[in-house]
């Protein structure tokens, strides 16, 4: 069944590399093209006279790829209309740039991407700037909640085909807080480590049924509130090129206060990010 794809546009040349991975990643899909016009921001005398401007290069690319495209303008804030688009359009997916041009309609990950990422009913894909791209190898990051197990099943029915690594981070030193304080057992370490093995098993006997090219690992994360770090390192050191992840990560004290484990790496990835509620 064909899916249905949201590109937000500035304009900007990520809007195009957004546009292009979505093609790649997607290529039987349907593409709807919004441009937002904040009106907090825009020059009367330049797009908010001709907001269509923001579609040529993208109808462009549209156009190489031999593919047609819808184009939808809206006013307002940008990540809000973002979001009430996906949702008037009963979309599937959103794939948007991490920025986008300088000036008043840019799409800066920290604000827009991120307020989407947070809001938005459907998988969020981040691409940025000179990552690595491709369908060879997808890193689902798991941790015990509905959000991770979401998007393992997204992994594996969306892109079947594709070799996915299951991977759970654990951190010997945060093995348990009581009283507010931090405690550390080698019998609580084992405890994790066991637990983490079940998870693993526990995952991978879940899309069995797939036919899914799956694999498990876990990894040590040597400090605390690192799970972001630990995901990073293994997308660098393991070639790949597509992380897909729930929308939070580990709960409780764990949790990375400042914005989640999911906007962290999609922040910092060497491949783009989709982020799954």
């Amino acid at each position: 069944m064909s899916r249905s794809v949201l590109v937000p546009t500035d304009g900007g040349p990520l809007s195009r590399d957004a546009l292009e991975y979505a093609i790649a990643t997607f290529p039987d899909a349907t593409f709807t093209l919004v441009h937002v016009v904040d009106p907090r921001y825009t020059d009367p005398d330049e797009d908010e006279l001709r907001p269509e401007r923001a579609f040529t290069d993208l109808l462009d690319v549209a156009g190489r790829h031999d593919i047609e495209v819808e184009t939808e303008i809206r006013v307002g804030h940008p990540s809000r209309e973002i979001v009430a688009v996906s949702e008037d359009n009963a979309v599937d997916d959103i794939v948007m740039g991490s920025h986008g041009r300088e000036g008043a309609s840019r799409i800066l990950l920290g604000s827009i991407a991120e307020r989407v990422l947070r809001r938005a009913p459907v998988p969020v894909t981040i691409v940025r700037p000179h990552q690595r791209t491709g369908n060879k190898h997808h890193l689902v990051p798991i941790d015990d909640s509905d959000q991770s197990r979401n998007a393992l099943e997204y992994a594996v029915s969306v892109f079947p085909e594709v070799e996915t690594t299951i991977l759970h981070a654990i951190d010997p030193i945060e093995t348990h807080y009581g009283e507010g304080q931090l405690v550390y057992s080698e019998t609580e370490y084992e405890r994790i480590e066991t637990e983490a093995e079940q998870l693993l098993a526990n995952a991978v006997d879940s899309v069995r049924a797939s036919d899914a090219h799956v694999s498990a690992t876990k990894v040590v994360e040597w400090g605390p509130n690192r799970p972001a770090d630990a995901i990073l390192d293994y997308v660098e050191d393991s070639d790949v090129d597509h992380v897909i992840m729930g929308s939070h990560g580990r709960s409780g004290i764990s949790r990375v206060l400042l914005g989640s484990v999911a906007e962290t790496v999609a922040r910092r990835s060497p491949a783009p990010v989709t982020v799954v509620r």
